[in-house]
Parts: C-alpha cells; structure tokens; sequence
C-alpha cells in the first residue's frame, strides 16, 4: 500500500463571491466532477483509512480556507475569495494519479463554472505534474502541515476524541497502517504502530503547534497545524526503513482524519531544508 504518488494540478481560480465553508471540499467537487467514477473513495465508512488526499487551493503551499478568529469575545468567521494561481495536490495510489493525470491533462487550457454553495467558481488548469516523494533519512526531519489536520486518538475509534499533540504514535498511526496496508481500525494494530512509531521518533524541543478554528458545514471544528522536528532516537536499519517508509507514505496519503476532504496534507523538510516534495 506504499506505493503511491502526487498528482500537482496548477490551476486559475475565480470565485463570483466570498466562500464560507472549508475549501477542502471545492477541491473535492472539482475532482469529482472530472472523475465521478472515483466517487466510491470519497463515501464516508466507519474506520476505513481511505487511501487517497486531496488539499483545499494552496498558496506558496499555504491552505486558502475560512477561518474563526476571536474579536472582543467573539468568534468571526473570516471568508476567502479566490482569485489567482493555486495548487491542488492530489494524493493516491498509482493506478488513480495517472486516471487522474489524463483525465485534467485533456482540460488544460479549457475554463470549466459550477457552483459552490453560495457562489460560482471558475477554474483553468494550467499544468499538471505528478510528484513521486524521494525522502532520505537523517538525524532530525520537520514535518509541516500545509493544511490543517484533525488527529484521531489512536487507542479510541471515533473522530469524535481527538488529540492535539505532536507525539509520533498520535501524528503518524494511520499513515503507518496505511503502509502496512491495514485499511480498517485493528487496536493491536494500531498499539503494534504506536510501540514502534514512539521508538523510533522523539519530538524536538522546537517544536510548534496551533489550533486553529475552521467552518465546515456550518459547524467551527478545531484543527491542528504544526510545524514538529523529529529526532531519529537510533539508526538501526529497522528504524531507518521505518522512518522512509512512514513518512513517504504521510507525504502521499497525509495524516490524520478526513483526507478526502482536504485535511492532514504535509510537507517534510530534511535539516538541508530540502522538501520533500517531488522526484
């Protein structure tokens, strides 16, 4: 189930007006609109980790997405309007990206309008690359979420119970199960992932972490952005092999809950500050 790579759609965005809900899900109707036989990924089913991502428009790879912000007590709902150059990154098994990679690379240049709740969206894809992570393993990594991410709890199988922490065992579970290729909630599994996971990855005194506020459906749901540096605690080949095969398929599959919708997508910086990112 590691195998996987990323497809990179740059596209032309216009919205005729301000956009409330989280722009995750305009990126999901975009996709579906091109490929709506892919629609059996996006259902929704009780502790299934679908194997695919997909990010809200990203700007210098910074999510474009409403946000609360607390005002003299209150909290506001700050919109977005789109208006300019995004990226949409799309992450799957190699069977789906290259599904995916012919289908937008037949609408480059073409200008395709549909609604979005309370307004109308245009886009044009400009260029569309496919991006396969070449990770090396060093003594420390950074991991940055690109788009904010909602953490199960790893030992409680419900969304509703989530953590808010930067501990490897909590960020890096699912992406372990979905490598190992367990799709569905197992706790021995997930204990087995946890165990492993925490012997090898300690968190950096450096580390930072946020929660922000988002608006999806009409509901304001914490979510968590981080920026958290690792540090390898032993370069045994076990832990090694570990470390490549975990964080490669975090970068594909992201991390967290609610994938499909855009949530949980991230970056990976070595201490070269190389981005772990594309072929």
């Amino acid at each position: 189930m590691s195998e996987g790579k990323i497809l990179v759609l740059k596209m032309f965005m216009d919205s005729s007006d301000y956009i409330y809900n989280f722009t995750g899900k305009l990126s999901k109707t975009i996709l579906l609109i091109e490929a709506p036989e892919l629609e059996f990924l996006f259902r929704p089913v009780k502790g299934f980790f679908k194997p695919v991502r997909i990010t809200p428009p990203l700007s210098g790879y910074r999510s474009i997405i409403p946000v609360y912000e607390l005002e003299n007590g209150n909290w506001v709902l700050k919109p977005v309007m789109l208006r300019g150059e995004y990226i949409v990154e799309i992450g799957a098994d190699n069977n789906t990206v290259n599904l995916l990679y012919n289908r937008f690379k037949q609408l480059e240049g073409v200008k395709t309008r549909f609604k979005f709740e309370n307004t109308v969206v245009s886009y044009v894809v400009e260029n569309i690359s496919i991006q396969t992570p070449d990770l090396h393993v060093d003594s420390t990594i950074t991991v940055k979420t690109i788009s904010p991410a909602l953490i199960p709890h790893p030992l409680v199988p419900t969304q509703h119970i989530r953590r808010f922490t930067t501990s490897p065992g909590s960020l890096l579970w699912i992406p372990y199960m979905i490598n190992h290729g367990n799709l569905s909630y197992n706790q021995q599994d997930v204990a087995k992932a946890v165990l492993e996971l925490e012997t090898c990855f300690a968190e950096h005194y450096s580390t930072k972490q946020k929660t922000i506020f988002i608006n999806y459906d009409n509901k304001r749901e914490p979510a968590l952005q981080i920026k958290a540096k690792y540090i390898v605690i032993t370069r045994e080949r076990k832990c090694e092999e570990i470390v490549w095969s975990i964080l490669r398929t975090a970068r594909i599959y992201g991390i967290g809950a609610s994938r499909v919708n855009g949530f949980g997508s991230i970056m990976i910086e070595t201490p070269l500050k190389q981005r772990v990112g594309g072929g």
